[in-house]
């Protein structure tokens, strides 16, 4: 389904299913910001939330974002290996030709790695007991 053949929505609901895709799923945050709830209580946002999200049009936007934020996902997971030292090598190259300094340029490079799974970063977590940690915590 394309975005032309999806169901009008109310500016609130449109602003419901942007929160809602962006924090998470979760739909009291996200009705927050969508409605004025300055004077409701937590279990009434949290049961409109629930309504909003039975509605069909609403359902069905919710329901396209998804399959548009997996594909951008799928996208981006297609960057490899082989492509990170590939970047990787040719800024070695210009780094060593012209002396520049190219520290962003690998940060970019590492991050991309990092998000495409293939940097891990580890970390040695030593120490005592829950007691030792509570006793630092004073």
């Amino acid at each position: 389904m394309t975005q032309q053949e999806l169901p009008k929505l109310t500016q609130k609901q449109q602003t419901f299913v942007l929160h809602y895709t962006i924090n998470g799923g979760n739909a009291s945050e996200a009705y927050r910001k969508a409605y004025d709830c300055e004077n409701m209580q937590d279990n009434s946002i949290t049961v409109e939330a629930s309504k909003l999200l039975k509605n069909p049009n609403v359902t069905l936007w919710l329901n396209q974002a998804n399959v548009n934020k997996q594909e951008v996902f799928k996208e981006e997971l297609k960057y490899s290996v082989v492509d990170c030292f590939e970047e990787l090598a040719e800024v070695q190259k210009r780094a060593k030709k012209d002396k520049g300094n190219y520290s962003q340029e690998i940060k970019a490079i590492e991050l991309k790695g990092k998000l495409a799974g293939h940097f891990v970063d580890r970390h040695n977590v030593t120490g005592g007991g829950l007691a030792d940690v509570l006793d630092q915590l004073k």
